[in-house]
């Protein structure tokens, strides 16, 4: 059996491109790549259905005729890729908008393979990137990562995605926006029946999200589910093997602005770490107050199924800073004196902005007040030009805002990984 035949189904690697799509938002060309070509198909198919609910997404095909996206395709016209290059074809024409899925666009691969250095590494994809730019719309372009040139075009591009892979070997240079790995593999038990189609269990995001919904905090479940030619083929398959879906654990979102990783506002103070929303939520309400930049963050613990819900206050580039309000909390009583604790949590989740204008004091009030009607619990960090960012949350390492992530997105948000920067107001 072949590496790609031992994988999942593509319904998988489709849920890992929905959960990975917040890490792309503010980019607009974007290389998603693999050793196993089908699986960045799909990858990219998850990322296009969730982006398209906000813009315009465009997916091309540099492989040949990759099976994922030739399905999307209606009609008998070949043309693609490959012709745009040979004949002069514009991208546009070539573009075929696809039934039943408002705002996804494909550009097939074309009569012939366009899989050449010529064409996959030529200097055209940069501007047809920066129109997708100035639009504000998504390009992604699907290519294996041993393609001829692909140094080059992730050079032209937002960055990449890799699915399945740690780094790009053959662009070691290539501005990485985040990971899907291939979902582990455990073999079916041998059967003489067709197995029904399998549907995905909810994960631990599921359950957290879950939770904080009854609190009337932003929360809900994710679930995920195959696409129905992938449960056809494996309903035909009897001894087909069995998959474990992604998990929030498996997936690294990447800072979006890593640049700013050497000016981040790290440190804060660690309230309190419950093991339920219901105690988090109800020290917010007691003391939030008197806490600055007060939030609750969703972390994972280890990799069990359990979470924990931590409450941060303050947002300083100064441990020193930390420390005072510690102590301040302490002698206001609001912390006990064998309780909290400087952290460094350099990392949050970006969810708005208010531009520098006059009235700052009051549009920030405003803003964070809108979101606490939203049971979101929110901070304004002050930048250099006089703006306002608003976060949420506080963690030190990617992986442990998975689960905030989705909390905020069922809450309507759109949530982007970042280093915070700034000062408090």
């Amino acid at each position: 059996m072949t590496a790609s035949a031992a994988r999942a189904p593509g319904g998988a690697y489709e849920g890992g491109g929905r959960q990975v799509s917040v890490a792309l938002r503010g980019y607009s060309s974007v290389l998603v790549t693999s050793d196993d070509i089908i699986a960045a198909a799909h990858t990219a198919i998850g990322i296009a259905l969730a982006e398209s609910a906000h813009r315009l997404v465009m997916i091309a095909d540099l492989g040949e005729e990759t099976p994922p996206i030739q399905s999307l395709i209606r009609g008998d016209d070949a043309h693609g890729i490959y012709d745009t290059f040979e004949f002069g074809t514009s991208f546009v024409r070539i573009a075929r908008e696809v039934e039943g899925a408002k705002n996804i666009y494909v550009m097939p691969s074309g009569t012939e393979s366009p899989v050449t250095e010529e064409i996959i590494g030529s200097p055209r994809w940069r501007t047809f990137a920066s129109e997708f730019s100035n639009a504000d719309e998504l390009l992604l372009l699907v290519a294996s990562a041993t393609a001829p040139g692909i140094d080059r075009l992730a050079a032209q591009l937002d960055g990449t995605v890799l699915v399945g892979l740690q780094k790009l070997d053959a662009a070691p240079q290539a501005v990485i926006l985040a990971r899907v790995p291939h979902p582990a593999v455990r073999p079916a038990p041998k059967i003489h029946i067709a197995p029904q189609p399998q549907a995905w269990t909810i994960n631990r995001m599921a359950i957290a999200a879950a939770g904080l919904l009854a609190l009337g905090i932003a929360g809900g479940a994710l679930m995920g589910s195959r696409s129905d030619s992938d449960d056809s083929a494996e309903a035909g398959a009897a001894d087909s093997p069995t998959t474990d879906s992604i998990g929030p654990r498996d997936l690294t979102l990447l800072p979006a602005n890593p640049a700013d990783s050497s000016s981040a506002t790290p440190f804060s103070v660690e309230i309190l770490a419950s093991n339920t929303a219901e105690g988090a939520n109800f020290e917010i309400q007691r003391h939030g107050s008197a806490m600055p930049a007060a939030t609750i963050s969703l972390v994972p613990i280890g990799d069990t199924e359990a979470t924990w819900y931590k409450v941060y206050a303050g947002a300083y580039s100064d441990s020193s800073q930390a420390e005072r309000l510690l102590a301040t909390l302490r002698r206001r009583r609001i912390v006990p004196d064998s309780a909290g604790f400087v952290v460094r949590a350099p990392l949050a989740l970006l969810v708005d902005t208010v531009p520098a204008q006059a009235g700052m004091t009051r549009r920030i009030r405003d803003k964070l007040a809108e979101l606490a009607g939203r049971q979101v619990h929110a901070y304004a960090l002050i930048q250099q030009d006089g703006s306002a960012r608003v976060y949420a949350g506080a963690f030190d390492r990617p992986q442990h805002s998975s689960l905030a992530a989705t909390a905020l997105r069922v809450a309507g948000l759109t949530p982007v990984l970042a280093y915070r920067t700034g000062r408090l107001p």
